[in-house]
């Protein structure tokens, strides 16, 4: 046969495979969007649906059961499951017609302080669920910010955790229960087997909360969009112990984390009034103000994800925190808080928490961006907490390298991190802010490896560490970025000189 004859039927299979996934297409929107029921189709009543959750939403109604409802309906349509779209639909629209008003609270002043290092207790489950400060809790049973207050921008309930199975392999978890849809959706993140694994579990709120009936403790919980999964995070204040677990409602666990947390927590403020400025928002000419808690410890894990199965020991950090503007009400697009350091630093018996934030603005709101540090030597049942350091890192839009050198009472404390691993690889970058149409911003976590001395009444403790951080930084101008890194890529060194920490 000719290579043009060959060719040609080549080209009609190829059509007509293009035509029978163009039909298939379009007989599954026409089932889903456009088949009529009544006189309106399933389209014009999704339409109409989003109009009146809007409308609702703006006028204080609960309408978060229906917003996860809605999505939930869309998972299911975008992964072939059409009879639970529709089911979901008509079950939105139910919702939607029974929501009610959010409860109100009494509103209180939020001061940013220069610093909290006058805080220094234990966290109370009231510090874990603030009803009543911050949130509310609906008839349905999760929490959510109270009706009128539009001040408050995001509320974090994020776990990260690094540490290493029984076989000497490195472990990395970052983990998040999200509040609600408009606090954006998340997949749980772990690193195992010398690669990120992210399952398609799709959390994105109500975020549930039981005071003890159904777990037998305090708990945070939700249902991922599919309904097939389940995460929560329980708090036993008395043993201060957090538990962590992902799994299938039948009750197949997929992750399980327990962590014993030790000494003094990092306070960035408190829910009666006093908190810290996180950073400078750049998209709008407002300040990221935030209150909370770091509390931290060892960990003890089991994995069973996608065919791995692991046991795990090493540290957690579990991040209570939530973000009010200090100006003015919230919009959309206000982008990251610029620029600040969040990390954690863990060996056995000592912990180190920094916070520390600078201002790339012209603008000065009159307070200092936070700027606070805590040290525990915790075989030793002591701690002590500063503001008397300088942070120093490599000057680039996504560092890879940084030094602590801090001042206390009882001595004083000189470390470098490098870093072993980004995430992602390659920061998220935003361009232009407010005071520099040219200038760009980034997002980003990392993880460390530290060395180096502490003093603590005339002994020195050497330091050989590992830590992780969360960052943002901003540059007036572009430079340089580092390039996603092959599998199997020799990429440390030039993005992090450090090398993947020993257990």
């Amino acid at each position: 046969m000719s290579e043009k004859k060959t060719w040609y039927k080549e080209k009609k299979y190829l059509i007509a495979i293009i035509i029978a996934v163009l039909v298939l297409t379009a007989v599954l929107a026409y089932l889903f969007l456009f088949k009529k029921t009544g006189q309106t189709s399933l389209k014009e009543r999704l339409k109409r649906l989003i109009e009146e959750l809007r409308q609702k939403k703006e006028q204080g109604y609960d309408v978060l059961k229906t917003e996860y409802i809605l999505l939930s309906a869309l998972y299911s349509f975008k992964h072939g499951d059409l009879d639970r779209a529709r089911s979901l639909l008509e079950k939105a629209e139910k919702s939607l017609a029974n929501t009610r008003l959010l409860p109100t609270i009494p509103e209180r002043d939020w001061k940013p302080l220069d610093n909290t290092l006058f805080l220094d207790k234990v966290p109370t489950v009231e510090d874990f669920v603030p009803i009543g400060k911050v949130f509310v809790k609906t008839p349905d049973g999760y929490i959510y910010y109270s009706r009128g207050n539009k001040r408050w921008k995001l509320s974090c309930f994020i776990i990260l955790a690094v540490g290493w199975t029984s076989n000497r392999e490195m472990f990395e978890y970052q983990g998040r229960l999200v509040l609600a849809p408009e606090e954006g959706q998340f997949k749980p993140r772990l690193y195992i087997g010398d690669s990120w694994i992210i399952p398609d579990i799709v959390f994105t709120g109500p975020l549930y909360f039981d005071d003890g009936e159904k777990f037998g403790h305090p708990t945070v919980y939700q249902y991922d969009l599919s309904g097939k999964y389940l995460q929560y995070l329980t708090y036993i204040p008395e043993k201060r112990t957090w538990i962590h677990v992902i799994r299938k409602k039948d009750g197949e666990i997929l992750l399980n984390i327990t962590m014993k947390a030790e000494g003094r927590p990092m306070w960035i403020g408190d829910w009666d009034g006093h908190m810290l400025i996180h950073g400078v928002y750049p998209k709008k000419k407002d300040y990221d103000i935030w209150s909370g808690f770091w509390d931290m410890g060892e960990m003890n894990a089991t994995i069973n994800v996608n065919g791995i199965t692991a046991s795990v020991r090493g540290f957690m950090v579990f991040d209570r925190a939530t973000h009010r503007t200090m100006l003015e009400e919230k919009t959309r697009n206000m982008g990251p808080p610029l620029a600040f350091s969040c990390m954690v630093i863990w060996q056995k018996n000592i912990t180190i928490l920094v916070t520390h934030s600078e201002n790339p603005s012209p603008e000065s709101p009159q307070i200092s961006f936070e700027h606070q540090l805590v040290i525990n030597l915790l075989d030793r049942g002591v701690s002590t907490a500063t503001t008397n350091f300088t942070l120093t890192y490599s000057k680039d839009i996504q560092p890879s390298e940084f030094n602590i050198i801090a001042h206390f009472p009882e001595g004083s404390l000189n470390i470098t991190g490098r870093v072993f691993m980004f995430w992602p690889e390659k920061w998220v970058i935003g361009r232009g802010t407010w005071w520099n149409s040219s200038g760009i911003f980034a997002w980003g976590r990392a993880f460390l490896t530290w060395t180096g001395t502490l003093t603590f009444n005339g002994k020195i403790y050497r330091i050989n560490a590992v830590g992780c951080g969360e960052y943002t930084r901003f540059s007036e101008k572009a430079g340089a970025f580092p390039e996603t890194c092959p599998k199997g890529g020799d990429c440390w060194g030039r993005w992090g000189s450090g090398e993947f920490p020993e257990p």
